[in-house]
């Protein structure tokens, strides 16, 4: 076999190669439901001549990629580098902060994505706002170049988790000290064990909050050494004002379930068809809805990744999420065209 033989075998070997890839590739695509291109392929259908549920099912199938190209459960098996001054599990350097928002944002995204294909609720739309807040948290974090003033956020955040910590543990003191205001312990066996239980109680009260004194204590310690600024977080509507795209901040704040007040009543608005009041458990037929807020999801996750990407040494993420944009992009914008219809009625298509 001459040099001219090798050179036309290797090129048609290559030529099979690449046919086999290509094929493979779009069955890939077919299962998951989207296109390597913004626009349809041959044989794909526009956006808009989608079934609602068509538009639904796509939206899972880009949801479905971002999850198979990021792969969290292989990148959660990597921690970053740890402070060795700091010996508690809460995170307090900039890289530890945006690996632990990652995880939770995948944790977060893979509910949303479950509950919206299946059932939703305000609830569900409770885990879309927790992606929402923790892009802002990340982008407010990030969004100083400065090594130093990352550190001075970084460290607000471990600051504001300590006090989270604190309240937990006045709470649990709340909780032992109420255990026997009503009399009941005062005599028997039943008594003992409410005593026991209350001291119990005490006890863990107290555990935490020694814990958290220690690290409040390590971390002003820490700022000292570093010869940092202890600055504050910002309020968290005024962090999804700032940071959010668009005008989302308010909408994600509704739905949040970090707010005060659980939102059990607005449950209603999603299952009750709106002329007859039917029940309608499982979100069936409103489609157009889970897709929006499916939509989102993706939104925030992908950029969520593009935050975190650079900082935990995952640039090819790049890539990753701007082939989602270009997948989401048309899908989103048509079913955000379909939800506005409706919104137009009310503040949701429930009301």
């Amino acid at each position: 076999m001459d040099e001219h033989d090798i050179r036309d075998t290797g090129k048609a070997l290559i030529e099979g190669v690449t046919k086999a890839w290509d094929r493979l590739t779009q069955q890939i695509d077919e299962v998951l439901g989207w296109s390597p291109t913004q626009g349809p392929g041959p044989g794909e259908r526009q956006p808009s001549a989608m079934a609602d549920g068509e538009l639904r099912a796509a939206l899972r199938g880009v949801a479905s990629g971002l999850v198979k190209d990021v792969d969290p459960a292989l990148q959660a098996s990597f921690p970053p580098e740890a402070d060795p001054r700091w010996r508690f599990n809460l995170p307090v350097t900039p890289q530890a902060h945006i690996h632990h928002m990652f995880t939770e944002a995948s944790d977060a995204f893979g509910l949303a994505v479950t509950g919206l294909d299946r059932h939703a609720s305000s609830g569900g739309l409770a885990v879309v706002g927790r992606l929402a807040e923790i892009l802002a948290r990340a982008r407010w974090l990030l969004e100083p170049s400065d090594a130093e003033r990352r550190r001075e956020r970084g460290y607000a955040l471990t600051e504001e988790a300590i006090g989270q910590l604190r309240e937990a543990g006045d709470r649990a003191g709340d909780a032992g000290g109420a255990g026997g205001a009503d009399g009941v312990g005062d005599a028997g066996s039943a008594g003992g064990a409410d005593d026991a239980g209350d001291a119990g109680q005490a006890a863990l009260a107290g555990e935490i909050a020694d814990r958290a004194a220690t690290m409040a204590a390590r971390l002003a310690e820490l700022r000292q050494d570093d010869g940092v600024r202890a600055v504050p977080v910002p309020k968290r509507r005024r962090l999804l004002q700032a940071c959010l795209p668009g005008d989302d901040g308010e909408l994600f704040a509704l739905f949040s379930a970090t707010g005060p007040r659980p939102p059990v009543a607005l449950s209603a608005l999603f299952y009750r068809e709106p002329s007859a009041g039917d029940a309608l458990y499982s979100f069936q037929r409103l489609h157009v809805t889970r897709a929006y807020w499916l939509a989102r999801a993706v939104e925030l996750y992908a950029a969520t990744c593009a935050a975190a990407g650079p900082v935990i040494g995952r640039g090819d993420w790049t890539d990753t999420v701007a082939m989602t944009e270009v997948r989401l992009r048309p899908l989103a914008e048509e079913a955000a065209r379909r939800y506005r219809q409706r919104l137009r009625r009310g503040l949701h298509p429930g009301l």
